[in-house]
């Protein structure tokens, strides 16, 4: 029981030392400050607000009528704080990766980068169900992209935050947390 109490507070303590920035950039539908608090508890990390850039027209694809996630994460690096572990933006542009149709999120390493586009309703976010259900998204793909950015790949089990998710409806279907498994890879890469 000692060595598990132990474990624990190893593991929060090394959570707690990571520093995390954020930048919504074009971002005006989000509850910014809820889904800062419920990352912030749910990971024992410490969350800081950053301005980086106005907007990313330049990861703009014509042809695709989306934008250049690795060219955002790329152009991203330029603003990373000297005292962040990770700089994470998120937009509300439909993001691409070569291969994928979309994706909801990327990370690359100290900058990870997730689209609120596709969380939304195809009309105006007006309900209280519509904004609970964007900042459940929002949080579970900034956990995910998160544990990416700790060194955890994908997962198998579809409940753990770590599944991949094919379409929105993984995302709805999986926890905010890590599995078991998952928490134990977590505390061996910290």
């Amino acid at each position: 029981m000692v060595i598990l109490i132990f474990l624990i507070f190893v593991y929060n303590f090394c959570m707690s030392t990571q520093t995390i920035y954020f930048s919504f950039v074009d971002c005006e539908d989000v509850d910014r400050t809820a889904i800062l608090n419920e990352v912030e508890e749910i990971l024992k990390v410490d969350i800081k607000e950053k301005e980086t850039f106005k907007n990313i027209d330049f990861a703009y694809n014509k042809k695709r009528n989306q934008y250049s996630a690795s060219k955002i994460l790329v152009f991203a690096k330029k603003f990373v704080p000297q005292d962040a572990d990770v700089l994470f933006l998120v937009v509300d542009k439909d993001l691409y990766e070569e291969g994928y149709n979309y994706i909801f999120g990327q990370s690359a390493g100290n900058v990870c980068i997730v689209s609120i586009y596709r969380f939304k309703p195809c009309t105006k976010i007006d309900t209280e169900k519509e904004k609970f259900l964007l900042k459940e998204r929002t949080v579970k793909t900034i956990i995910h992209e998160l544990g990416h950015s700790f060194g955890l790949p994908h997962c198998s089990n579809p409940s753990c935050v770590m599944f991949f998710s094919n379409w929105v409806g993984d995302t709805d279907r999986k926890s905010k947390c890590f599995c078991e498994k998952c928490e134990k890879k977590l505390e061996n890469y910290k």
